[in-house]
């Protein structure tokens, strides 16, 4: 990356924070509870212990709400139990080397709505609209859940198959990167998860049932039954998924995932890549902990996948390692860098890949942040050009 470059944008946060430092706007559950963002994040998105509590309890400090007896007509008051925030996400400058330079002025728009629906049922519907699909209005998430105990919830959902999850190594929405994600759920692998050519990776949408829980305090589980990715009527569910994540210290957590499929063949459906019933499966071990400031990530994820005409088994996998940093200033996050190296193959374990990411985020507020994030290809199969990409990037909660 160029010295030149770096300095722009180095220069742009520093100056954005001189000039927006004094706000201090909250976004909706905040203001629902009247806490700091940083009472359930280490540094937004990501979700601390409390956090992953409040998650799990359906969005509230109390299950059901706590014990004070409440008319049905007292939860239509939707600032109080199922407040709304609007995030605008900005990526003024892009530049891919293996593409055009993009001006994202207006990157993305999203209108979350969330909370309690009533007592213990919750429910989060996220509407989106951006500069990739041309603007056009639709559900990005939706899922309505039944927490009646710590240790036994429901939630039916359209979602990425570990939405219910409240940690962040396997996350799609609670990240701290901007466009470039970890891989682990970014590839498709052997692609028997997919209808077509464009979707089969775990933060890929699809219809869950899931049941979880904390059976005990530092056990944290999940089971669910789903379709395949990008069937948005849930045809043929035939994927069933397993999780365990361990506290093994307050702060350390060591999970196990297990994802077992089938991508059915149809003749009412078109499913070009799906010609044959194609089976497949995931499994994966992963980490997180805290160390004062720091969060330190992993995950390995290993996927088998029925070849094209189900006469063979495709095997690859992918892992990643992640590190950041929170500072603090007056009581909120400022200052966040973080490294993460990613690996992972392709084309039956005959191609290997590795990336590294350089973020820098600096949080104006609570909630308004901006960032600039160097992605590059370290090792790359031979033939292929090694790529590169930067980006600026405003995110706005509200």
């Amino acid at each position: 990356m160029p010295p030149s470059k770096i300095v722009l944008v180095v220069t742009i946060l520093a100056a954005s924070a001189v000039w927006t430092g004094a706000a201090q706007a909250i976004p909706a559950f905040a203001r629902k509870e009247q806490a700091a963002c940083n009472t359930c994040h280490t540094a937004w998105p990501m979700l601390n212990v409390v956090g992953r509590q409040y998650k799990e309890n359906g969005y509230t400090f109390a299950r059901g709400g706590g014990d004070k007896t409440e008319k049905i007509s007292d939860f239509l008051q939707w600032d109080k139990y199922f407040p709304v925030t609007a995030l605008l996400v900005s990526r003024p400058y892009d530049k891919k080397d293996s593409g055009e330079t993009k001006n994202r002025a207006l990157h993305e728009v999203e209108l979350m709505v969330a909370g309690q629906l009533y007592r213990n049922v919750s429910g989060w519907f996220e509407f989106e609209a951006e500069d990739e699909e041309n603007f056009e209005a639709g559900v990005k998430f939706g899922a309505v859940g039944y927490h009646p105990h710590k240790a036994v919830n429901v939630q039916v959902a359209w979602a990425h198959l570990l939405w219910i999850d409240p940690y962040d190594t396997y996350a799609t929405t609670r990240l701290l990167t901007g466009p470039n994600r970890p891989q682990v759920i970014s590839q498709s692998f052997g692609g028997a998860d997919r209808p077509d050519t464009e979707q089969g990776r775990l933060r890929d949408k699809r219809q869950i049932v899931s049941v979880y829980g904390r059976p005990l305090d530092r056990l944290f589980y999940s089971l669910g039954y789903a379709g395949i990715t990008a069937a948005p009527e849930g045809e043929d569910p035939k994927t069933f998924y397993g999780r365990l994540a361990v506290d093994v210290m307050p702060d350390t957590m060591v999970g196990l995932f297990a994802v077992k499929g089938t991508c059915a063949a149809t003749t009412a459906l078109a499913r070009p890549n799906c010609l044959v019933d194609r089976d497949y499966t995931r499994t994966g071990v992963d980490f997180q902990m805290d160390i004062v400031g720091a969060r330190l990530l992993a995950a390995y994820l290993k996927a088998e996948d029925d070849n094209t005409t189900a006469t063979a088994t495709v095997e690859n996998d992918a892992w990643y390692v992640q590190g950041a940093y929170v500072f603090q200033g007056s009581g909120r996050p400022t200052w966040v860098p973080l490294l993460r190296y990613d690996s992972y193959q392709k084309s039956n374990g005959t191609e290997e890949y590795k990336e590294a990411v350089l973020n820098l985020t600096y949080y104006f507020t609570q909630n308004i942040k901006g960032l600039v994030e160097y992605w590059k290809q370290l090792d790359i199969p031979a033939g292929q050009t090694e790529d590169k990409r930067l980006t600026l990037q405003f995110v706005a909660a509200f």
